[in-house]
């Protein structure tokens, strides 16, 4: 049986197999960080994912280089395949079906990217297993919660005395999931005035260009290795908690 996270609706929509519960952020956030605390202190203990298979579906070859989700599932211990989606199968097919009932049994996960909304429904619906919308992608909750972890760890602290200025279209989808889970945690946030300017706030996030967000605590820049490394672990926590034991 599938298992899902219900996200609010105001965020992105609903999003098949692998969106919130509003109060699973927290233990989320808190499971990530408890991932990063052991890598750094280099007890990562056991692999709990151990003999589990995801399957990555993909509508073209697999880049050179190992994906980020990739890396996140071995080193829990999953094995990971590309699984190549060959031509355009209607959603609504007996095959469409097939396939997603063939993968269902040969994987324990799923995660589908360049997907339509309505392939990636019928793969869930038929699949039995948990199926994830890109959760390495931009616009997948993950990111902002990698994001919202960077500025925690550097000392944004919930409440109005560490406001988070933030610089780019807040109508992007990380931005909102960025904006909502903020919220929800007890962040504050801060546009811009008329003039591009926002006042007495020491974090802040350059969204300017949607592609390479910028974060910013009161020492400087957030090192984007850093920002990786809270994505790798946020990834970790959402398999580990979207994955039956």
């Amino acid at each position: 049986m599938t298992q899902s996270l219900q996200l609010s609706s105001n965020i992105s929509g609903p999003r098949p197999g692998d969106t919130f519960l509003a109060g699973d952020l927290s233990s989320i956030l808190a499971h990530a960080s408890r991932l990063k605390a052991a890598w750094r202190a280099g007890s990562a203990g056991d692999r709990p994912l151990l003999g589990r298979n995801i399957a990555l579906l993909r509508p073209r070859p697999p880049e050179p280089d190992l994906p980020l989700l990739q890396r996140a599932a071995l080193e829990l211990g999953a094995r990971v395949a590309h699984v190549r989606l060959g031509p355009p199968i209607e959603p609504t097919g007996t095959k469409f079906r097939g396939l997603a009932q063939m993968l269902g049994r040969l994987y324990d996960a799923i995660d589908c990217a360049e997907l339509a909304p309505a392939e990636v429904r019928m793969i869930e619906q038929h699949a039995g297993v948990p199926v994830y919308d890109d959760l390495e992608g931009p616009g997948h909750p993950a990111r902002a919660l990698a994001d919202l972890m960077a500025l925690r760890d550097h000392g944004c602290k919930p409440g109005p005395n560490t406001p988070i200025a933030f610089f780019g279209d807040p109508l992007a989808v990380r931005a909102k999931n960025f904006f909502e889970f903020a919220r929800r945690e007890g962040f504050s946030l801060r546009l811009p005035d008329p003039s591009g300017a926002v006042s007495d706030a020491a974090f802040s996030v350059d969204a300017v260009d949607p592609d390479h967000w910028v974060l910013r605590a009161p020492t400087g820049p957030i090192d984007a290795a850093e920002c990786a490394q809270n994505h790798r672990f946020a990834l970790q926590a959402m398999l580990l908690a979207t994955m039956p034991a």
